[in-house]
């Protein structure tokens, strides 16, 4: 049986169903942002470094067209139900991302989900165009995010979910880990225990068959 008091967790992607700041910058970003990510992936350029080209690369969003796209964005189904599922067993619950704490927040709120500690970079949005912000930045950061989660975490033991690239660093230093998507193939590739999971019902299945009791 293990023993933690914390579970940190990714956002884009992993709470929700898609990842939003990419779905953003899809819709209403220049083209461009796409050769920066590619530069970002190739390891050419920091995280920090292609948050700051992308949002650059923003411009005009009305508030109308923000508060439509933050509408659309859905979380995953089961994620009240795992919110619920901690609660009762007194476990703390803190969103680590590298990606936009106004999306964050607004996302959460309009989903009834409050009181929910956020670590991310801060968007601001002035006069329909945005700039970023880095307030938890780490420049001895291993992976050159904006927002260094290892930096955030305060226990000897903890529990984290994640599902990509800004999870690389965190996900190895895990007591008990759950990963999908492209941070599942980084942990099979490199040999990291972690459990797989595809939703939020499969994170509570895990806990209650194996790690903790209410």
């Amino acid at each position: 049986m293990e023993e933690f008091k914390t579970i940190y967790c990714d956002f884009d992607g992993t709470i929700t169903k898609k990842d939003v700041v990419n779905t953003f910058f899809e819709k209403y970003a220049d083209p461009k942002w796409l050769e920066s990510e590619e530069l970002w992936i190739d390891g050419k350029i920091t995280s920090q470094e292609n948050a700051i080209a992308q949002v650059g690369l923003l411009s005009n969003v009305t508030p109308k067209e923000l508060d439509e796209f933050l509408n659309s964005i859905e979380l995953d189904d089961y994620f009240k139900e795992f919110l619920n599922f901690i609660k009762e067993r007194n476990i703390n619950f803190v969103i680590l991302s590298d990606g936009f704490d106004l999306f964050i927040n607004e996302i959460l709120e309009r989903n009834g989900i409050n009181n929910i500690s956020v670590f991310a970079n801060h968007l601001v949005y002035e006069d329909n165009n945005f700039r970023i912000e880095f307030p938890y930045h780490n420049s001895k950061c291993d992976i050159g995010a904006g927002m260094c989660k290892c930096l955030q975490i305060k226990e000897d033991k903890f529990c984290y979910i994640g599902d990509g690239t800004s999870d690389l660093c965190v996900a190895q230093k895990a007591d008990i880990l759950f990963a999908t998507k492209s941070l599942e193939k980084h942990c099979q590739e490199k040999g990291i225990k972690y459990y797989s999971f595809k939703s939020f019902k499969d994170v509570i299945k895990v806990l209650s068959n194996n790690l903790i009791k209410k």
